[in-house]
């Protein structure tokens, strides 16, 4: 304030008001001042935070666009490799038919494909190798299911029963007796040489083992009706016996 006094007071203004309302006036001017500095700062506070505000909303914005673009490309990656499967699988049905084959042979077989089916680089070599495993499985499948319904049409209990035996073979218990009557239809061609005879032992095995149920319970049966007439047998009196007790 003396600064402020020493530096007015030869300034007519200064003089022109009273001494005793110059403090006071003074004092008025400072506070209006701060008020004014502090409105100030306020507002560029104000503005800064709406600024930062802003900023953020700018940063989640983008990281959400990021998301879902990430979610987006993903979604495309996953449409494409299912489009490249499919087309891979396609190639397989169309180029590999003989549940025997192996992937060392086919391989430059399918590579040779003028689409480039086999080669694509959506499919790494794991997958490629992999799917074709799957299709050899689905192959083997469908010849064993082609068999088995070989075998249940001519391998039955009736067919053996009605067999000329020859030393004791039957196509029950015999693979070359049964073979010749398998040998013709084209389904005994398609199955694996290495899997004919198991299964055909299989198929026999079940039917031999449903015999011997239907043996055992037959003899049950027997057994059963045998003790029962021996029971009700055993209940009766001789007649002679009964007429002499009567007569007592």
């Amino acid at each position: 304030m003396h600064f402020v006094k020493d530096s007015l007071r030869n300034d007519p203004r200064y003089k022109s008001v009273k001494h005793e309302d110059r403090e006071s006036l003074f004092n008025e001017f400072i506070s209006e001042l701060k008020a004014v500095e502090e409105g100030a700062e306020q507002a560029e506070r104000a503005k800064k935070e709406e600024q930062e505000k802003l900023k953020e909303r700018e940063r989640e914005l983008r990281k959400r666009k990021e998301r879902e673009e990430q979610e987006m490309e993903r979604v495309r990656l996953k449409v494409r490799r299912k489009e490249v499967v499919a087309s891979y699988q396609a190639l397989l049905v169309e180029t590999i038919k003989d549940p025997q084959a192996s992937w060392t042979e086919s391989k430059p077989k399918l590579e040779k494909d003028p689409q480039g089916r086999a080669t694509n680089p959506d499919l790494d070599e794991s997958d490629i190798e992999k799917l074709f495993r799957e299709h050899i499985m689905t192959l083997h499948e469908r010849c064993a299911n082609e068999f088995n319904g070989l075998l249940a049409e001519v391998i039955t209990a009736e067919a053996a029963s009605a067999q000329e035996v020859e030393d004791g073979k039957t196509i029950l218990n015999s693979w070359s007796t049964a073979k010749r009557l398998l040998k013709s239809d084209p389904r005994y061609a398609k199955m694996p040489r290495k899997d004919r005879e198991s299964l055909w032992r299989r198929h026999t095995e079940e039917i031999l083992r449903k015999q011997k149920q239907i043996g055992n319970l037959k003899g049950e049966k027997h057994g059963t009706e045998a003790r029962t007439r021996s029971s009700v047998d055993s209940g009766r009196l001789p007649l002679g016996s009964r007429s002499s007790h009567g007569r007592r």
